[in-house]
């Protein structure tokens, strides 16, 4: 009785295995104890792709941060003659379109450093200046000390003129010339300045003089290969001494050049808040 008993025990028990689906009909034989299920399978993670890198933007030549080397040449550049810069401060003015006249009938170029209250009023002129093959520099809105302001009015000082020029001429900014020359190596100033600072080698005084020889005189006095000369394009005296500097450079072998292409040609590079007085070539 026992015996039967127990094998009735086995026969329901593998029944039920059968009826569940934890082991197919032809498999009730087996072992009793062996009645684990299929396990439920667990779902692959998804794992997200790493993202691909992008590559690093090559370096604008016309952007703030490091000019001259990487700057384009002009075809009518030749970089194994001398060269220099004039270079125009506080305009521009009605005696800009002077000396635009001038450079314009001798192929030569030239870097003017705006004011902003000035451009307000002549944007026309940067304008020409600009498509003449000039460089517009950025020489503050209103001709402000950098050394006696804030950051903020540093900023304000640089930015809307750059907002000026770009929207005068659709060119953006890359130098400066800090009014009075100040602040060049003060570290308040060179923390807010994101450009090059564009200082000078010869310095004609024509604001003081306002006399047509006398800035003659400082120029042919100093001028070499790699010079920059400081003018200021509000005086007659200095449209004057323009025309006259203008052919007579360059029947002397100088090629007239933007402070740029002056130091592109020369391979020496343009560091935001550095400055230059020159771009003259290595003994």
């Amino acid at each position: 009785m026992t015996r039967m008993r127990s094998a009735a025990a086995a026969v329901l028990a593998a029944c039920l295995m059968i009826l569940s689906g934890c082991m197919p009909a032809n498999e009730a034989e087996a072992p009793l104890i062996d009645i684990e299920c299929t396990p439920t399978p667990v779902p692959t993670p998804r794992l997200t792709p790493e993202p691909t890198p992008e590559p690093s933007p090559t370096p604008d030549a016309a952007s703030p941060g490091v000019l001259g080397e990487t700057a384009l040449l002009p075809p009518d550049l030749d970089p194994a003659k001398p060269m220099v810069a004039l270079t125009y401060d506080d305009g521009p003015s009605r005696k800009t379109e002077r000396i635009l006249d001038c450079l314009e009938a001798n192929g030569a170029r030239a870097t003017f450093f705006v004011v902003g209250t000035q451009l307000e009023r002549f944007p026309e002129i940067t304008k020409r200046a600009s498509d003449l093959g000039c460089e517009i520099g950025n020489h503050t809105y209103d001709h402000a000390n950098l050394t006696k302001i804030s950051g903020d009015e540093i900023k304000q000082q640089l930015g809307s003129v750059n907002e000026l020029v770009l929207n005068a001429t659709g060119k953006k900014v890359t130098l400066v010339r800090n009014p009075y020359g100040a602040g060049i190596k003060d570290e308040h100033v060179k923390k807010y300045m994101e450009y090059p600072m564009i200082m000078w080698s010869i310095d004609t005084l024509d604001w003081s003089t306002r006399d047509t020889d006398e800035t003659l005189k400082a120029i042919r006095k100093d001028v070499q290969d790699g010079s920059i000369i400081l003018m200021h394009d509000l005086y007659d005296a200095t449209a004057a001494a323009t025309e006259i500097i203008v052919p007579e450079l360059i029947a002397e072998g100088y090629q007239l050049v933007t402070v740029t292409e002056l130091f592109a040609a020369k391979g020496i590079p343009l560091e935001a808040a550095h400055y230059y007085r020159n771009a003259h070539p290595k003994d």
